[in-house]
């Protein structure tokens, strides 16, 4: 019923400031171009209302991994060797090129997942020694990576 009544002062509304601006001689053109005008406007308004407006809500939710169902259901599985290897890889690619903090981030939080202690420290070193200039950088690293939360559990530990 609110509709109607917003349709109803809407056309009132369009009509009302579209016919001083009309060109037409007498006032029966003006009305009727003020009508056209006005039921062009709400038909576009109608066809945008039955189309509808376009769904954003998949554009701002983040990917999620599919779940694990639809990974058994025929799509070969990475084995830890695959993982390790990838890592490793990554970590000699930063050694050629160090200058990526998104790779060290992503270095620092794999060794964290795969709870290797030494590498790394090391790679933290490593990565300490590139930034140790730019220490906005390495906060942001550490911060990133999970490296800070891991290095505060660990000192809890007892």
């Amino acid at each position: 019923m609110i509709w109607l009544i917003l349709c109803i002062l809407a056309i009132i509304a369009a009509l009302y400031l579209t016919m001083p601006l009309l060109p037409a001689k007498t006032q029966a053109q003006k009305i009727q171009i003020s009508l056209f005008i006005t039921l062009f406007i709400g038909a576009n308004l109608g066809t945008y209302r039955l189309i509808g407006a376009p769904e954003l809500s998949n554009i701002s939710k983040p990917q999620t991994p599919p779940p694990p169902a639809i990974l058994q259901a025929g799509q070969p599985q990475v084995t830890p060797e695959q993982i390790t290897a990838m890592v490793e890889g990554l970590a000699a690619r930063l050694a050629d090129e160090p200058e990526d903090p998104a790779g060290w981030t992503q270095l620092i939080r794999s060794r964290i997942v795969l709870g290797d202690i030494p590498a790394l420290i090391q790679d933290h070193r490593t990565m300490t020694d590139i930034y140790k200039n730019r220490p906005e950088i390495l906060a942001k690293i550490s911060q990133d990576s999970g490296f800070n939360t891991f290095a505060e559990q660990v000192v809890q530990q007892p």
